[in-house]
């Protein structure tokens, strides 16, 4: 543990002096190591855990880092703090990668609640409107509240193992002698949070209102799936336990996430429609891992990494609507495709992959969920299908909405995307045209 917060200290010293050129030069090559490095099969080491699940995960923060500080050029070109900004995405990456690398429980925890730290303070820091102290201190106050149970979980399971170590961790000796359903839901809810599923969500369209698009990027792209990561490792530990809470996580998942699409179709801003959107595809995602199948694990890989790129590259696209007509409703951001025809494109394609059309990603994953679901309970899929007819519906909307109709009479002209901005978003897009060809690897 204090090897590892001295190295932390060190990164966030060296990040100081750190720019834009040299920053994508160390993501670049760390994302290189790992791809020579990496292998599908179980490593462990002293300190590190990594496994397929982990490894995808690290791959997916890397990534969006980058692309983070690609799409946040204009900050180095105005002086705008672009020290303190490389310090902050420094410390997320340092956090981040702890997080999902980590092979101590206690260690797990206290970067798990660590990443909290750099996206308050991008929020804060970089944000657009003086609101965003009050979705700071939401997101705080969501998120400290919810982690006591889970530090209180870790504790007792310590002290039952008798081991820090994730790989001995088994709570089968408590068998008969606890209530291991409660100590389950007690041990997940900090993870329910950060997913974050139905009733404690509202931190989440707050957060990405207010956040600038490199910390709405980086919060629907990674830091939602530590929410994922966590019920996945959790539910390694109860094992068999967790089929008593099924028909819970299953119900508050469907009928969760069909609640908030429904709430999407209500929506004028471009990011609230696009942040209560990952609430609904999270809230799926929650009812595949709660149906307990190898289908519903796996579908959760891929929707992670899949909704990950989608959900930012869609955030970028608000970002750059916003730069220029420096608003973000729908009432005054219509008609683009006659204004910025290219940019067009890349809605459809977004949009499209967002409701889980073919080829894309998201397609495998929600198919998997849905396969899961169902093997699950059959009545289930009367809600999958109002589930999915609603999801394309405020993806249409979505679509429609912004390239369709009437342009407002104030705009004059728009400046077409640019070539950074192509670039930014073709990034999104391909890993997920081209990982459909190879979702097999991603189960070994």
């Amino acid at each position: 543990m204090l090897k590892l917060l001295l190295v932390f200290l060190g990164l966030w010293s060296v990040s100081k002096t750190l720019s834009l050129t040299s920053m994508s030069v160390v993501i670049s090559i760390s994302i290189l190591m790992w791809l020579l490095t990496s292998s599908y099969t179980f490593t462990c080491m002293s300190y590190f855990l990594v496994d397929s699940l982990s490894w995808f995960l690290i791959i997916l923060t890397l990534w969006i880092i980058l692309l983070m500080l690609v799409s946040s050029s204009s900050y180095f070109q105005a002086g705008f703090h672009s020290d303190k900004f490389c310090s902050v995405l420094s410390m997320m990456v340092v956090f981040l990668v702890l997080t999902f690398s980590c092979y101590d429980l206690l260690s797990f925890y206290v970067f798990f609640e660590g990443s909290l730290i750099p996206i308050y303070m991008l929020i804060v820091g970089w944000g657009y409107q003086p609101e965003r102290l009050q979705a700071g201190i939401y997101l705080f106050l969501y998120t400290i509240f919810a982690s006591l149970p889970l530090l209180i979980s870790l504790i007792l399971m310590v002290k039952v193992n008798n081991s820090f170590s994730m790989a001995l961790m088994s709570m089968n000796k408590l068998m008969f002698t606890s209530p291991l359903d409660f100590w389950f839901f007690f041990s997940s809810v900090a993870f329910l949070v950060k997913l974050p599923s139905f009733f404690v969500h509202l931190w989440l369209p707050k957060a990405h209102v207010e956040a600038p698009v490199s910390g709405s990027m980086v919060l629907a792209g990674v830091l939602l799936k530590l929410g994922c990561y966590g019920l996945m490792r959790i539910m390694m530990f109860f094992q068999g336990f967790v089929y008593f809470l099924s028909s819970f996580f299953v119900s508050l998942g469907l009928v969760g996430g069909l609640f908030v699409g429904l709430i999407c179709l209500r929506q004028i801003d471009l990011k609230s429609l696009i942040a209560y959107s990952s609430v609904s595809h999270m809230g799926l995602l929650l009812a595949g891992l709660g149906s307990w199948g190898i289908w519903g694990f796996s579908g959760s890989l891929y929707m992670c990494v899949a909704h990950g790129l989608c959900s930012s590259g869609l955030f970028f696209l608000s970002g750059v609507v916003f730069e220029r007509s420096g608003s973000r409703s729908f009432s005054i951001n219509k008609g683009m495709i006659s204004i910025m025809p290219s940019s067009a494109f890349w809605w459809f394609m977004f949009s499209i992959g967002n409701l889980g059309a073919p080829i894309v990603l998201n397609l495998i994953g929600e198919l998997s969920l849905i396969g899961s679901i169902l093997g699950f309970s059959l009545l289930s899929g009367v809600i999958l299908m109002m589930f999915s007819f609603v999801g394309a519906a405020y993806s249409l909307f979505l679509f429609s909405s912004t390239q369709h109709g009437n342009f407002y009479s104030g705009v004059h002209s728009y400046g077409d995307n640019l070539v950074r901005e192509h670039l930014v978003l073709f990034l999104h897009f391909m890993p997920l045209f081209f990982l459909i060809l190879e979702v097999d690897f991603m189960t070994y």
